[in-house]
């Protein structure tokens, strides 16, 4: 079963926030950039929305209803 990957999860946060794939990232994996406290905080809140989003489909896929 294929879940997200890092690239995929920082273009999709990229396209939303109007930033570049490669600035997210560096923020996705260190955590450290020369971007804005608050544009971080987004990038990461984003990526936990998408994270879990990811986590309810594959479960829902895993265990579908009957």
């Amino acid at each position: 079963m294929k879940g997200i990957t890092l690239d995929v999860l920082a273009k999709r946060i990229a396209a939303r926030l109007k930033l570049k794939a490669r600035d997210v990232r560096t923020v996705l994996a260190s955590r450290t950039s020369d971007l804005p406290r608050a544009v971080v905080s987004q990038i990461t809140e984003m990526a936990r929305t998408l994270i879990h989003e990811e986590l309810v489909r594959l479960d829902a896929k895993r265990h579908p209803e009957q």
